[in-house]
């Protein structure tokens, strides 16, 4: 009865105890989503254009603006690019994976492409990625930490495409 009651009190104990963030974020992610507004209006601009392309000209007025009058062909090309970028964009992002070990070293693998960086969370609770370059010379970045629990990280940044937001959970391991 007492190994009963000491384990429980010992569970309610190890439970009760919460984990630094720096112990939350130690672990490998994997990105689920990206928000960015300004690219998701940017492709609706473009969508919306796409549907009129041509339409309400003439073929002389298409020669004359695009160099061609089968606009048709060209808008149903243009369309399967913008569908095929939005396809890599999106494998991009389920191939996304970000490593932190817990000496502040983190291995980021974007679709394969492999890169280790320094990382740590500021002061501000924001969380830094250096590269080392020499001389202290690396690029480094700084992303807004919106969430971060055990089952998920929330991490904000703005590079020359705005403001993206990129939601990541636990990677299988």
């Amino acid at each position: 009865m007492k190994k009963a009651i000491l384990f429980v009190t010992l569970s309610i104990v190890i439970a009760s105890c919460t984990q630094s963030k720096e112990d939350m974020i130690a672990r490998k992610w994997k990105a689920v989503t990206v928000d960015n507004k300004e690219q998701d209006a940017a492709f609706v601009a473009e969508e919306q254009f796409l549907d009129t392309f041509g339409k309400n000209n003439t073929d002389a007025t298409n020669m004359a603006m695009y160099g061609f009058s089968n606009v048709d062909s060209a808008r149903e090309s243009l369309k399967a690019q913008l569908k095929d970028y939005r396809t890599m964009q999106q494998h991009a992002v389920e191939n996304t994976i970000f490593d932190f070990d817990k000496k502040g070293t983190a291995v980021m693998n974007f679709s394969g492409q492999i890169d280790t960086v320094k990382w740590k969370l500021t002061k501000e609770g924001k969380l830094e990625l250096a590269e080392e370059g020499k001389a202290g010379n690396g690029s480094k970045i700084t992303m807004d930490v919106l969430e971060l629990t055990t089952t998920a990280m929330k991490l904000k940044f703005t590079d020359n495409n705005g403001t993206s937001t990129v939601t990541f959970k636990p990677a299988d391991k």
